[in-house]
């Protein structure tokens, strides 16, 4: 019987819109502003002002190169154009292909580029300069090789065409598979990163949330004689608190399985694994600000007296609780922290993403929240009345 009330409160809050809006739709959007700041892959792209006064066929290959890489977008400018834009400093930097740089680089003796730019050009312009400086030199080699190759077998009875088409497909190998890759690797860093603290302190201040859904659904439904009515069938007064407990339990748990799933799926935090010990941890957190909710509910003797008393309860928690910042082992802030569930949570919750801890190294943070969930429900089971004036 208690189970079937937590199920029925569960399906009301399922259905009502306005309260889905302010669980769930709000984390939901929050989720989204974070996907966008760190969901996505973070690569350099930049705009490459290109000056071609040469023409010729090296020129035009190079800034082919450029505008095949994924990271470069090269926009051609007149001379005119890349001077008016610099001194309006629309643009900080332009790269001028001298004339005769596809002459030069034929004869081995390859002309360089000419960098204009504004101040330093900014750290956009000089990365963009490195990138044009690589792909040049690696041009300039190029030449080099092709033409100590054609002076090796001038004399030869090798066609000149055979030699050039032989060189052209060396090169291009070499171009497709280089003798030297960079390959990146993530290094272990025991330092939480930012979505490591983010996500999970996020989710406990939901869940704290739930405090207030809970105190005054309690309060609004024994001023309008629901629980007394509730008293009228084979209830008994336990089956009906465990009822209570469980249907705010329930919901914060909906809401805990709707943020995790989010988070794991857009943002890539974890594995499987790490998403089943962390939806364990929600349950303690669940349980604990559920009991926490019942024990304000059955206190407070107005639905404004629930609301208020919850979010001043919550807003400490999530305030000094570090939920967003670390705040470290020693000093005011840390001896606040200790009073509050939430650091107890989010630590647990860092430790499973950030450092690959198991949930069975959690033990503290689960205690904490296990023991404060027992004591709450304790002294809510004391408190609880079904009607305003009596049991």
């Amino acid at each position: 019987m208690p189970l079937h009330i937590a199920l029925l409160e569960l399906k009301l809050y399922v259905l009502d819109r306005g309260e889905l809006a302010l669980s769930i739709a709000l984390p939901i959007a929050l989720f989204a502003l974070m996907y966008g700041a760190f969901g996505g892959e973070s690569s350099f792209s930049a705009t490459a002002d290109i000056v071609d006064l040469d023409g010729g066929a090296h020129a035009r290959a190079l800034i082919q190169r450029l505008d095949s890489l994924d990271e470069i977008t090269v926009r051609e400018r007149a001379p005119q154009d890349a001077n008016a834009a610099l001194e309006r400093s629309a643009i900080t930097m332009a790269v001028v292909i001298p004339d005769g740089f596809s002459q030069s680089l034929d004869s081995g003796a390859p002309q360089p580029l000419l960098f204009r730019q504004r101040g330093s050009g900014g750290d956009t312009g000089q990365i963009v300069a490195g990138i044009v400086r690589a792909v040049a030199q690696r041009m300039s080699g190029e030449a080099q090789l092709r033409g100590t190759v054609l002076d090796a077998t001038s004399g030869s009875n090798i066609e000149r065409a055979d030699v050039e088409r032989a060189i052209a497909e060396t090169l291009e190998r070499v171009r497709q598979n280089p003798p030297i890759r960079v390959v990146e690797r993530a290094v272990h860093d025991e330092r939480p990163s930012a979505l490591d603290r983010l996500v999970p302190g996020l989710l406990v201040m939901f869940l704290m949330f739930s405090i207030t859904l809970g105190a005054q659904t309690l309060v609004e439904e024994r001023r309008i004689g629901t629980l007394e009515r509730l008293m009228t069938t084979r209830l008994t007064v336990t089956k009906l608190f465990i009822g209570k407990f469980l249907s705010a339990a329930l919901r914060a748990m909906f809401q805990a399985v709707i943020l995790l799933t989010l988070a794991f799926a857009a943002l890539r935090i974890g594995g499987l694994v790490d998403y089943a010990e962390l939806l364990a941890l929600s349950v303690c957190v669940a349980a604990a600000v559920s009991a926490i909710g019942l024990v304000i509910g059955a206190l407070a003797r107005t639905r404004d007296q629930a609301v208020w008393a919850a979010v001043v309860f919550t807003m400490f928690m999530t305030v000094f609780g570090g939920t967003f910042f670390d705040v470290g082992a020693d000093g005011p802030l840390a001896t606040l922290a200790r009073l509050t569930i939430t650091r107890y949570a989010i630590e647990s919750m860092s430790a499973v993403l950030s450092a690959g801890e198991s949930l069975a190294q959690q033990g503290v943070g689960i205690l904490a929240l296990g023991g404060v969930a027992a004591v709450a429900l304790t002294i809510a089971r004391a408190l609880f009345r079904v009607t305003e004036t009596g049991r």
